[in-house]
This record gives C-alpha cells, sequence and structure tokens, in this order.
C-alpha cells in the first residue's frame, strides 16, 4: 500500500497524532534531532519575516531610504530561506512546524508592537541579536545533521550559516561595529 493511499484511509486527526508522536521524539532536549533543530529555525524565520515587515514599514530617521530597502532585501532573502529550508524537511520525511502555534512554541526570536517605535540603529542591534541567535541554532544543526548522515540537510544549513554570518557583518558594519563585537566569547 503506498503512503498516500494510507494517508487517504486516516482521519486529519490521526494523522494529527502521528505528527504529535514524531515531534515528541525529534524535541527530546535531552537528545535533539536535526530536524528539531532546524524546526526552531524555520520558527525564528517566521517570527523575522513578521519583524522585518514592521520594521521596513516603521523604520524612520536619517538612515530611512537605506534601511527601508535593506529590510526590504532582508526579508525577501529570509523567505527564500524559509522556503527551501522547510521543504528540505518535508523531502527528508520531517514536518517542518507551519503554524504560529508552533512558530511560537519554537522560536527563540522574540518580537513586539513596541518595536516600530525604535531608533534604526536599535532595529538593526536587535536584528543582531536575532541572527546570531539563528546562526547558533544553525551551527548545532549542522552538526546533528552530520552526525545523522544528512548530507544535503547539512549542506543547506552551511550555505544558511554563510548568508547568516555575512549578513551579521554587513548590520554591524552599519552599526560602526566589527563583525564579531558583541559576541559572547568576547566579554
Amino acid at each position: 500500500m503506498t503512503e498516500e493511499h494510507t494517508h487517504k484511509e486516516q482521519t486529519t486527526e490521526e494523522l494529527h497524532q502521528v505528527e504529535i508522536v514524531q515531534e515528541e521524539k525529534e524535541h527530546d532536549h535531552h537528545n535533539p534531532t536535526a530536524a528539531a533543530m532546524t524546526n526552531h529555525i524555520i520558527s525564528n524565520q517566521a517570527f523575522l519575516h513578521v519583524k522585518l515587515h514592521q520594521y521596513h514599514w516603521y523604520v524612520k530617521g536619517p538612515h530611512f531610504f537605506t534601511l527601508h530597502a535593506k529590510f526590504e532585501e532582508l526579508y525577501d532573502e529570509n523567505n527564500k530561506y524559509y522556503d527551501e529550508i522547510a521543504e528540505r524537511l518535508i523531502a527528508s520525511g520531517a514536518k517542518p512546524a507551519s503554524t504560529t502555534e508552533e512558530y511560537a512554541k519554537y522560536s527563540l526570536v522574540a518580537e513586539s508592537p513596541k518595536d516600530k517605535y525604535l531608533s534604526g540603529e536599535e532595529m538593526v542591534e536587535k536584528l543582531v541579536d536575532d541572527y546570531r541567535i539563528t546562526r547558533d541554532l544553525t551551527k548545532r544543526t549542522v552538526l546533528l545533521a552530520q552526525k545523522e548522515k544528512d548530507y544535503v540537510l547539512e549542506d543547506t544549513m552551511v550555505g544558511y550559516k554563510n548568508y547568516l554570518d555575512k549578513t551579521i557583518w554587513m548590520l554591524q558594519a552599519f552599526l560602526g561595529k566589527s563583525a564579531l563585537e558583541g559576541e559572547e566569547d568576547d566579554e
């Protein structure tokens, strides 16, 4: 019997219960999987989608034109990776987070309606923090994917980490800082 045929015989509730069991297995915090870590990344990307749009719409000040365009570029790039990474999970048989409930559960990036009142520089500082959180998750995911011999996910995550490193460097340069300034290891 094909997987598609089996799915037709199961109710949506039964399929969701299977997914919940898989999720609980993958999200064992003592033994995380690459798929579980990737769901944190996808959830961060979902929050960044909202945050980058908020910043794009509300940025003010002398850097308006520069930041307005940069935030749009960042949300376009974020969306590209968001889709690519989620589709990689599906292709490997895993289930990417796909609802706001799941995003809120797994995201390590926060957003707030108050952020619309931040200066452009403060918005960029918050994004540096968010990209660093996501980069650190990405590093852990690369290691887990190597351990699990999921070389395609590993390659995808290495490419994403390179993008995050470059973005952090550029945002830091805008703030007049070196790429690694403010990293926890620098303290």
